[in-house]
């Protein structure tokens, strides 16, 4: 089955953002609506004084003649103007001013009508609007499916009280309105980027402080169970620091616990497992060739290797992070590491018939003397034990592509993939030999220099082990 994979956490920078994003998209919103309204009106009462001004143009050019009829006289030769519609009235009427002229797509209309709605000149049908007292009056009408704007004065001619309308298309408004709102858009987009961009730049800054505690926490070696300083990361966050703090020494202190437990144990069980053992040999030469003979050698073995599970339960609590200080390591020459371990454990391969080697390559890495030479021993212990009566093992340093490794390699029946990675675990011994802790003591160690144990096939077909170190650049 398939483990779902976990929604990946949000960032403290994007939570920011995100909760500065919608706000500021609100008073965006809100500012433009404003700018709108804010624009719109003088923009439309400047268009209106415009079409009260044509109305009251043509409402100048209407006179009574002598012989009672009304009359508009204009300065050019009468020709059709706007939109099409009925027939201007009287037959001589003139175009209208041409400062009311707008935009190529906008059409100019105008009529003049008595006080019974007669229409007098312009076009019949143009809807009017109902005059002010001490001005014109407007409204948005319909002519003809078009919208238009009205604007309509009150006159009087000859004791004749007459209504000039001014009308035209709103092509030009509205277009000047679409404009106006685009360019504000635009402002308020260019201005929504910035404030967010200098928002970024703020929050990186700020954010600057937590970044250097992640990196410091990282440059922090796995040994050193340190406090982190609280002086230098921002109020908000001393807290959480300060509860680190308390957790680190939490760990520190039931760290050491656990390895002194683990000493002490050792060493309790040591002293009266070297009394037993001499014991053992001593009652082992005195019964020489008599019947207990088998039997004591078996329980000689027995306390032998109930010593050796006690020596590697205080090596791996020896080997803990946390029992190690930044002064132990130095730098190591690795061959002459692999030369004092084989020279140590030639003894025991030969009693195994495995035949012992070395291959040595200048190399040299960071760490602790006894450690590095307590895994070696493991891996090598481990290696004469499963390599078969005559077979080799060879032990190997070196670096490849700047990385120093030590490695051990044995022509055994080596590891299956599947259990790789259980052979690490403590205790466990899939092939029931030995205690089970000679991986786990290299794991440990390995894991205290920073560096990396693999498991490899060999190749004559058994195991081959790599601790490769961190590079050295």
């Amino acid at each position: 089955m398939k483990t779902p994979e976990r929604p990946r956490a949000r960032s403290l920078r994007g939570r920011l953002l995100g909760y500065l994003l919608l706000p500021l998209l609100l008073l965006m919103a809100a500012g433009a609506w404003l700018d709108h309204r804010t624009l719109v009106t003088p923009v439309y009462a400047a268009f209106d004084r415009a079409l009260a001004r044509s109305a009251g143009e043509i409402a100048m050019h209407v006179e009574r003649l002598p012989d009672g009829r009304l009359d508009i006289h204009w300065p050019e030769p009468p020709r059709s103007y706007g939109l099409p519609g009925p027939p201007m009235r009287p037959p001589h009427f003139l175009t209208p001013p041409p400062h009311a002229y707008r935009h190529p797509r906008e059409s100019f209309l105008f009529r003049v009508s008595g006080k019974d709605g007669a229409t007098l000149a312009g076009t019949a049908d143009l809807p009017t609007a109902q005059p002010g007292d001490a001005g014109p009056g407007f409204r948005n009408a319909k002519y003809r499916g078009l919208p238009v704007r009205v604007a309509t004065l009150r006159i009087t001619v000859g004791g004749e009280s007459l209504l000039v309308s001014a009308a035209e298309t709103m092509h030009w408004r509205d277009h000047v309105v679409r404009r106006l709102d685009t360019t504000l858009g635009f402002s308020d987009g260019l201005q929504l980027v910035l404030v967010l961009a200098i928002a970024m730049l703020g929050i990186t800054v700020a954010l600057r402080p937590l970044q250097r505690l992640r990196e410091r926490i990282a440059s922090q070696p796995p040994e050193a169970l340190k406090p982190l300083p609280v002086e230098s990361v921002p109020g908000e966050v001393q807290p959480l620091v300060a509860s680190l703090n308390g957790l680190l020494v939490t760990v520190r202190e039931s760290a050491q616990a656990q390895q002194h437990f683990l000493t002490n144990a050792a060493h309790q069980l040591r002293t009266p497992l070297t009394g037993l053992k001499a014991q053992l040999e001593v009652l082992e030469r005195e019964s020489a060739g008599g019947p207990l003979q088998e039997r004591i050698a078996v329980l000689h073995g027995g306390i032998a290797r109930l010593a050796r599970t006690a020596d590697q339960l205080l090596a791996l609590a020896r080997a803990e992070p946390s029992a190690q200080r930044p002064g132990d390591f130095a730098p190591l020459p690795l061959p002459g590491l692999v030369g004092a371990v084989v020279t140590t454990m030639l003894d025991r391969a030969l009693a195994r018939g495995v035949d012992l080697g070395a291959d040595c390559r200048p190399a040299q890495a960071e760490g602790v003397y006894w450690l590095l030479h307590e895994l070696l021993v493991n891996l090598v212990d481990n290696a004469i034990r499963h390599a078969p009566a005559g077979g080799q093992v060879t032990v190997r340093c070196g670096t490849e592509t700047g990385v120093p490794f030590l490695e051990v390699e044995d022509d055994g029946p080596g590891i299956p993939p599947a259990e790789r990675e259980r052979v690490r675990e403590r205790f466990y011994h899939g092939d029931g030999q030995g205690s089970g802790l000679g991986l786990a003591i290299v794991e440990e160690i390995a894991r205290s220099h920073r560096a990396r144990l693999l498991i490899l096939d060999g190749a004559a077909g058994g195991a081959r082990m790599r601790v490769a170190f961190p590079a050295t650049g």
